[in-house]
């Protein structure tokens, strides 16, 4: 089948990974919520730091659904074939490098960081409550993205440079484990500069 011509995932599965990651995101929504409302109603000491520390998880996995959903949304968008997972997974779908075109590797590639961008976007523009529990969201976000940018950005750049997308990314992650830890330290770094300069 030629490339341009997109795979329409499964209907069930693609419900399947909708339905769960859009209610897990919508429960981590009301937990920040719930502990936000709790800090401005006066909540201190050691609880005010648990919720602090659980702010900032919900922080990362808010990031992480709406990354790879931007990246699902790209791969659309951009005609890709792409098959979703039968069962429900943080990593729901599969691209099809074979069958793919540099182009449609970029708008998936790219999506998924223009998805953490956003809820930066909207985490700085849109709510302007002090107080330690966004704050270690925002701190989060912000850190996520740092971990995305030095994780996937430089495969992008090398396909925009003409490389092809399966050889970039496989080059790219061939440096193992360093490249995580890299990337982990260095969002790690970013997200407690936000949270002591608070």
């Amino acid at each position: 089948m030629p490339a341009d011509r997109p795979t329409i995932p499964s209907r069930g599965s693609l419900a399947l990974q909708a339905v769960s990651h859009g209610a897990a995101f919508a429960l981590l929504v009301i937990a920040a919520s719930f502990l936000h409302d709790r800090e401005q109603a006066g909540s201190a000491g050691v609880s005010l730091y648990l919720a602090g520390s659980l702010a900032f998880l919900i922080g990362l996995a808010l990031s992480h659904i709406l990354h790879e959903w931007s990246h699902f949304l790209g791969a659309v968008l951009g005609g890709a074939r792409l098959t979703t997972r039968r069962r429900i997974a943080p990593l729901f779908f599969d691209f099809d490098f074979p069958l793919n075109t540099p182009r449609q590797f970029l708008l998936m590639s790219l999506g998924g960081l223009s998805g953490n961008l956003l809820l930066l976007l909207f985490l700085s523009l849109c709510i302007e409550t002090p107080g330690l529990v966004l704050t270690a969201l925002r701190a989060a976000v912000l850190g996520q993205l740092v971990f995305v940018v030095i994780l996937e950005l430089p495969v992008s750049l090398r396909v925009l440079a003409g490389q092809a997308p399966l050889a970039a990314l496989t080059e790219h992650f061939s440096q193992g484990a360093p490249l995580f830890l890299r990337s982990l330290l260095a969002g790690t770094a970013v997200a407690a500069l936000v949270i002591l300069s608070a």
